[in-house]
């Protein structure tokens, strides 16, 4: 059978018919046209929604934050407490002047709680006896034992020092027209009385566990009423506490320096002592 390109397929029986074509907006049936085209393409499959995060982190975390501020807060509070206490039995055992007290080491209540605290620091100025001002007075306290009631401790170590300023020594004298210094030539004990073109020297020395003395040892024409009480002058250190006493002194360039110690000693609302 030859091909005839003047007669139709579809009037012989060959061709199937072309399938109907449709505009856009209508939808269409067989050869895959199952949707309605979108404008511009077929729709993509709407994008999946995230899982939101649980909070329980974020509020543990914030938990954990309110809790440590108020521990600390708390931890100052308490020592602020404590210190204020051992300031008041510092001054129930008879010394002169509420001192400053320092607690050191963090946290504090972690260290109440074992009975140990590891170093207590001391200090007080302008620290009055009889007409004499000692100017500073500081002190550490190592080895610190708590007892079980909190009312009383016992201290492994004291070691502080003590400074009177060649001012507050003259004024404490009642020397007139006289300065004094150091006078290293002379070694740490010895001190330089000036009065004018005249100079002499005194001895400074501890004379007991809570005693000093002072005294001229060469004028070199100074006359003895400038002196005062400077001539033979004796210095009582106050009350002490905790057993602290007297162990050196020196002439300095400040002063009149002071060194007190105490070693296993005990220290309470009562008073002070020292044992063994």
């Amino acid at each position: 059978m030859s091909y005839d390109p003047y007669h139709s397929p579809s009037q012989q029986g060959g061709w199937p018919e072309q399938p109907p074509q449709y505009s856009p907006g209508q939808r269409g049936s067989g050869y895959g046209y199952e949707q309605e085209p979108w404008e511009g393409g077929y729709p993509s499959r709407p994008p999946r929604s995230r899982r939101r995060g649980c909070g329980c982190g974020t509020a543990l975390l914030v938990t954990l934050v309110v809790l440590a501020v108020a521990f600390v807060i708390l931890d100052q509070v308490a020592r602020n407490y404590a210190q204020n206490r051992i300031a008041n039995q510092i001054v129930s055992s008879g010394f002169p002047t509420k001192p400053a007290v320092s607690i050191k080491g963090w946290p504090f209540l972690t260290q109440v709680l074992g009975h140990e605290i590891g170093q207590v620091d001391f200090s007080a100025s302008n620290v009055r006896e009889s007409t004499l001002d000692i100017t500073s007075i500081n002190a550490t306290a190592t080895g610190v034992h708590l007892s079980s009631g909190y009312n009383s401790a016992t201290i492994d170590t004291i070691n502080g020092t003590g400074l009177i300023t060649f001012s507050s020594l003259v004024a404490a004298t009642g020397a007139s027209g006289l300065t004094i210094s150091a006078d290293p030539s002379g070694g740490p004990n010895t001190a330089k009385i000036s009065a004018g073109p005249l100079s002499g020297t005194a001895s400074v020395t501890q004379s007991g566990p809570s005693s000093i003395s002072v005294r001229a040892q060469s004028l070199n024409g100074i006359p003895a009423s400038a002196l005062g009480q400077l001539g033979d002058y004796n210095i009582n250190v106050p009350h002490l506490p905790a057993g602290l006493a007297v162990s050196g002194v020196s002439v300095q360039s400040q002063g009149v320096s002071i060194r007190i110690s105490a070693h296993n000693t005990t220290l309470s609302g009562s008073g002070s002592g020292v044992s063994g």
